[in-house]
This record gives C-alpha cells, structure tokens and sequence, in this order.
C-alpha cells in the first residue's frame, strides 16, 4: 500500500462522513484510512463504522496535535506517503489526492499542501478571505508553485502529503503540543535544502465559522508560532 491517510477525530460528526464518502470516490485507489480518535462523544465513532477504515482510539488526556498524527504513522500500513487530512476537510475534486501524489516529481519534495477554500456553511468573512477575488486570480494564473522556505500556512496539516521516509529519518516535533508542529517539520527539512509544492488541485474546504475579530485573533496565533519555539529538536536520524 503506497498512502496512509491519516486522520484526527474529536466530535466530527458534522463533516466527517462527507469526508470520507469524499475519499472513498477519489481516482487514486492506492490507500488507507487511518482514523486517530481522543474521546469523542457525539455520532462521530458510529458514522466511521459505516466506512472501510481503520479506527485507534487514544485517551483525551493523551492528545496533543503531533503526537495524534505520529501515532498514525506508526500504525499506518504505507510505504511512501503520510496524507494528514482534518476531519472537516473537504477534498474539492475525484482526483484531488492523485493531484497531490503526482506532485512528487523530484527527490528534494518532501510535500504538497493545498490552500482551503470556506465550507459551504462558512461566515460571509471566511468566503471573503478564503474564497476571495485574489484566491480565484491566483488559481487561474498560478495554480502551482515550488516553495523552498517557510511560510505562514506552507504545509499545513489540515491538508497535507508529505514522505514517509523522511517522517521516519524526522518524527514530528511533540513539543509543539498546541500547534505549530507542521512549520517546525518543514522547517527542519527547508534548512536541508527540501522544497513543497502548493497545489490548488489539491485545497479543500475547510472554515471553522469564525467572525471577523475571531479570524484576525486566528491570524495572530498563526503569527505567533511561526516561528518556532526554541525547544529542543528531535534526533535526526541519518
């Protein structure tokens, strides 16, 4: 099996079915669903059991964003490829993760990301800022592009592929418990001289029904932990 998609469950029962009909119907067939949950308490565990996935469940006092998604890779069956999808992240298109894997083109690629587009039940501020005029400009004119140094959002998690191989030479960053953990792991492989690729294929709609104040205060805690937090590094194992 060549791709593990791995997913963090909490009280997803809104989205989290579409979610995975979604990937169920994709063009690329090649993969499993891994389903990382931490005490959910809503419908969320009895709508996965209708789908061919499979479920670890971890204690909510265990949860922390990176170490959920290194959980999944250690219990994740794949040979080359880690997709780090949100639980209410909708893939855009049928061929949305064979967009992604394709991508990988070159050896110094360690991942794809896609910008989020807002769900359909988004605020009137998130369709401004994330399905805005400049967003629809930048797909049409240059829908994909080669990153080679961080970025605020440059590989995000809540859409993500990236290598196994790498992951497994450079797990991600459990001190960076509140987030911030995508920015330290693509920063760790930026100084090695490895690129991304952000392609708009590969977005997904994805919005948390936040106000005007509620995305500014957003935005600022994205400011805040971009750059990293001087905790130790992990081991690197050559």
């Amino acid at each position: 099996m060549e791709t593990s998609i791995i997913i963090r469950t909490k009280n997803e029962e809104k989205w989290v079915g579409e979610v995975l009909k979604r990937l169920l119907e994709q063009t690329y067939k090649d993969f499993e669903i891994v389903i990382i949950d931490s005490g959910s308490t809503d419908k969320t565990l009895e709508i996965i059991k209708n789908y061919p996935v499979k479920l670890f469940k971890i204690k909510q006092e265990e949860f922390s964003f990176p170490f959920a998604l290194n959980f999944g890779c250690r219990n994740a069956q794949a040979e080359k490829y880690f997709v780090f999808l949100s639980a209410h992240s909708l893939p855009i298109s049928k061929t949305w993760l064979e967009d992604g894997i394709n991508d990988f083109i070159e050896d110094e690629i360690m991942g794809v990301y896609g910008p989020v587009r807002a769900l359909p039940d988004a605020t009137f501020w998130e369709k401004v800022f994330f399905n805005g005029m400049l967003q629809n400009i930048i797909k049409i004119f240059r829908p994909k592009k080669i990153v080679k140094k961080e970025g605020m959002g440059v590989l995000g998690f809540t859409n993500a592929i990236i290598r196994k191989d790498l992951w497994k030479l450079y797990n991600l960053n459990e001190s960076y418990g509140l987030g911030g953990e995508d920015m330290e792991w693509s920063g760790f492989w930026f100084e090695k001289g490895y690129k991304v690729i952000r392609d708009f294929n590969f977005s997904v709609y994805h919005s948390h029904n936040l106000g005007l104040m509620e995305l500014i205060k957003q935005w600022r805690h994205w400011k805040k932990i971009f750059k990293p937090y001087p905790y130790k590094k992990l081991e690197y194992r050559k």
